[in-house]
């Protein structure tokens, strides 16, 4: 009796981290959004290749010249102002073949993420991130992917 309601409440909460983000074959850069609460967020035009923001949480996708898959999102749950970034390196994404993560902090929301080095030797990506409020300040982080790991770069 105990053994049934065990697994029904592992999948339950199981289930309830998935994210599911939007892959197209024809495309390197893949984006998503996933949306925490039941309002429907404000939609904004997109130009091809751009990420999608709402008010919810941001997560883009790229594929590596090597084949493998960096993931960028904010923080689950995290107020949209200030919290962590996630980069994920999948051996291959399409199956969950997970490599390497590294967060870090960030004091606004992200504004874009970018590959500026694709080479089959070595990959870079800049994540910019803009303030809350009116400064709209922007600072970057750059992520250096180094065989199967990650890196904050200097």
């Amino acid at each position: 009796m105990l053994k049934p309601l065990l697994t029904a409440a592992l999948v339950m909460s199981l289930s309830a981290c998935m994210v599911n983000i939007e892959k197209s074959p024809k495309s390197s850069t893949h984006s998503s959004t996933h949306s925490s609460t039941s309002q429907a967020a404000a939609s904004e035009p997109e130009s091809a290749g751009a990420s999608s923001v709402s008010s919810d949480s941001y997560a883009k996708a790229f594929t590596l010249a090597n084949g493998y898959s960096l993931v960028v999102v904010e923080g689950a749950l995290e107020p949209r102002s200030i919290g962590s970034v996630q980069v994920s390196l999948y051996r291959n994404l399409d199956v969950g073949d997970f490599a390497a993560s590294l967060a870090f902090v960030r004091d606004g929301t992200i504004l874009k993420a970018e590959l500026v080095d694709n080479s089959q030797k070595q990959q870079k990506l800049v994540v910019t991130i803009v303030t809350a409020g009116s400064g709209n300040y922007q600072s970057t982080q750059a992520v250096c992917v180094a065989g199967e790991s990650l890196t904050l770069c200097q």
